[in-house]
């Protein structure tokens, strides 16, 4: 081979491997970009309402003995109040106590009063006794 041909030839691999660098290399530049925008963006903390705090049955009657002054707590059960959940707080007197799940009081029912009346019996009249003797003495003839 001639000195001519084997230079241009080294010329043309240099070029060709030049351009081939070149190419890889952005190439390298274009993907690693394109993986960082491709990446989703970091979530937006979102303001969404508080989950509100649903309390138990224990903490329903401690607030409802607070509520109405009492400490005779005889039962507390889950109850449909109004169409909503609710506890049912029930006190040894009677009193009863609706507490919602978050704990507000909803409403109180006192326990029914009873009252003892005592009546004295209304006097009987005395009869009258004349007036029905009266004829039985008479004879007629």
């Amino acid at each position: 081979m001639k000195k001519s041909s084997l230079f241009i030839s080294a010329v043309l691999t240099t070029f060709v491997l030049a351009v081939l660098a070149g190419a890889l290399t952005a190439y390298r530049s274009f993907a690693s970009s394109n993986q960082a925008s491709a990446k989703p963006p970091a979530p937006v903390a979102q303001l969404a309402a508080p989950t509100p705090t649903v309390i138990s049955p224990q903490d329903a009657a401690q607030i409802a003995a607070q509520y109405i002054h009492r400490s005779d707590l005889y039962a507390v059960e889950s109850k449909a109040f109004s169409g909503a959940s609710a506890y049912m707080v029930t006190f040894s007197s009677g009193d009863v106590v609706y507490v919602d799940l978050q704990g507000q009081v909803l409403s109180v029912i006192a326990a029914p009063s009873i009252v003892n009346v005592t009546t004295d019996p209304l006097p009987i009249p005395p009869s009258n006794p004349s007036s029905s003797d009266e004829h039985e003495d008479d004879d007629h003839d």
